[in-house]
């Protein structure tokens, strides 16, 4: 080999020993790793033995420290299982086994109060680190099962109605219903709210409703909150299509009580009616939707302003035996139905021009 050679020229000699080395190991039939191995120590021979020690003292901490992490992993894990186990086996005991069963309710419902005081106190700080999950307090359901289906209805209640049962001008129509599961219309019984009114409204309680009822649920992907929707003036910038829907759900004490002062109740209405409120938004050319399913069953449509056909469709239990009956909501028109019998459905009315506004409420 000359006595001088350039830099190029030594790591080529270099890259072609190494391979031959590489070769000459796969020959042998040893594993790369083994073959990274041996050309790493050879390195220590040349470089002196404290750096080999620092790294085989560095490799040897880092084995230590990944065998301590497994093994509070696998402590972890037997725990858990152990704790799966335990909860399988009182689950079980209390299921087939009477004595226990009765000792476990005699003896547990004295603690429930003082278990959920605890666990209110545990959480404060939590939700003073994310206040905004205070909006899910007043949720009687998280979440809701979309292939519940009511079963062994029934359907005697709405095997007769053929048509919505017309009650404007008496002085209390629920009186005059057939039964209390009829569905009935009374005109003039709402209070005319324009979409103006409406955001007028928004606007003198826009501090309290936007810390409240902020989230709406809109077919414009850009409306997120009820804030976007005001911002926007829906009424002076049309939809391109002329086609939004957006429904605001109302479901705690200050906003609903804001926006009775736009939808004040009708006389011969309950006073019992549930807090939770929904207001539906639509243009004129706003597509059939399904109605919301509100937390009681005897629920109330009143029309502020525009006109939707609502059509109320039999559950699928009753489908064969009741029929479909449907009503054009005009401005200030009160629709009375009941929701384990009918599932309603809200559809654009042809040559409407302006934005319909639907108040929901049940009781």
């Amino acid at each position: 080999m000359p006595s001088k050679m350039s830099k190029g020229e030594i790591l080529a000699d270099y890259k072609h020993e190494v391979d031959s080395l590489r070769k000459l190991g796969l020959e042998w039939n040893l594993t790369e790793e083994v073959i990274d191995k041996i050309i790493e120590d050879s390195f220590c021979h040349f470089t002196g033995a404290k750096r080999c020690e620092r790294k085989s003292s560095s490799a040897v901490q880092n084995l230590q420290h990944h065998k301590r992490k497994c093994s509070v992993c696998i402590i972890m894990l037997e725990l858990l299982c152990v704790f799966l186990m335990l909860s399988l086996c009182i689950c079980l005991l209390l299921s087939f086994h009477k004595p226990s069963y009765n000792f476990a309710v005699r003896n547990v419902q004295e603690l429930i109060y003082p278990s959920m005081k605890l666990l209110r106190w545990m959480a404060l700080p939590f939700v003073r680190t994310f206040p905004s999950i205070t909006v899910w307090y007043d949720e009687l359901c998280l979440v809701q099962n979309p292939y519940f289906r009511p079963m062994d209805v029934n359907c005697w209640p709405c095997e007769d109605v053929r048509s919505i049962l017309d009650l404007t001008g008496v002085e209390n129509p629920p009186d005059y219903q057939p039964h209390s599961v009829f569905p009935y219309l009374v005109k003039g019984a709402a209070t005319i709210v324009t979409y103006e009114e409406l955001r007028e409204m928004y606007f003198a309680y826009e501090k309290m409703l936007n810390r409240d009822s902020y989230s709406i649920q809109s077919s414009v992907p850009k409306w997120r909150t009820i804030a976007d929707l005001m911002n926007h003036k829906l009424h002076e910038n049309p939809s391109p299509n002329k086609d939004a829907h957006v429904v605001w759900r109302l479901n705690r004490l200050e906003p609903v009580r804001a926006i009775r002062e736009l939808f004040p109740r009708p006389k011969f209405l309950l006073n019992s009616v549930n807090v939770e409120r929904f207001i539906i938004i639509d243009e004129p050319e706003t597509p059939q939707y399904t109605l919301p399913f509100p937390e009681g069953y005897k629920v109330f449509l009143m029309q502020g302003s525009g006109e939707r056909l609502i059509i109320l469709e039999p559950v699928e239990a009753c489908a064969f035996n009741c029929s479909r009956v449907s009503v054009l909501l005009k401005p200030s028109y009160f629709l009375f139905y009941n929701s384990w019998f009918y599932r309603p459905k809200s559809s654009p009315v042809h040559d409407s021009t302006s934005i319909a506004i639907t108040y929901i409420g049940s009781h």
